[in-house]
């Protein structure tokens, strides 16, 4: 019997010094796990702040690519141009209009304004509707290409803007155009 009380009072140490390894003050977990949790909370947040700016930085590159190309395309494209008293577009106008175009379609956020302009000849109201009907031309050919109509804007400045002023056919010829802006 006393053998069995022994047995009892061992096992009953034994018990209790398991149970008071296990148990632990909560305060000492939470401030063992709080360098661990803010570690990973810190290194999160700067993973993200960095993938941030890495994206920020990729969008700004995009958008000076954008422009660079938006000024060379303007550039190779160049104006469109007309016969005398016509708005209709020749094969030359219309291979413009398709680069032009490719470059929208490839550009989504681009919008361009297509200035429809007259020779000096005829009157201020006979030249502003040629005009209008010279940058319509253009936009309404580059809606059948595919760019949307909210992209695409028209003015027309008829004799007012001439981008040429002297007075003879090779600067009159300059004026009969569309100027496209990007």
């Amino acid at each position: 019997m006393k053998k069995a009380i022994l047995v009892l009072a061992a096992l009953g140490f034994i018990a209790a010094g398991c149970s008071h390894a296990v148990k632990q003050n909560p305060e000492q977990v939470s401030q063992a796990a709080a360098p661990q949790k803010t570690v990973k909370k810190a290194t999160a947040e700067k993973n993200l702040n960095t993938a941030g700016k890495e994206n920020i930085n990729a969008k700004k590159n995009e958008a000076k690519e954008e422009t660079t190309a938006l000024a060379t395309a303007e550039k190779k494209i160049g104006d469109i141009h007309f016969d005398f008293d016509k708005y209709s577009l020749d094969k030359d106008a219309k291979d413009k209009l398709h680069k032009l175009s490719d470059l929208l379609l490839k550009n989504p956020n681009v919008k361009v304004l297509i200035e429809g302009r007259c020779d000096e000849r005829g009157t201020e109201e006979y030249n502003l509707a040629l005009g209008d009907k010279r940058a319509n031309a253009a936009k309404n050919y580059l809606m059948a290409l595919g760019v949307a109509a909210g992209r695409l804007s028209t003015v027309s400045y008829g004799k007012d803007k001439p981008l040429c002023t002297e007075h003879n056919e090779k600067c009159w010829a300059m004026n009969r155009s569309d100027h496209l802006s990007y």
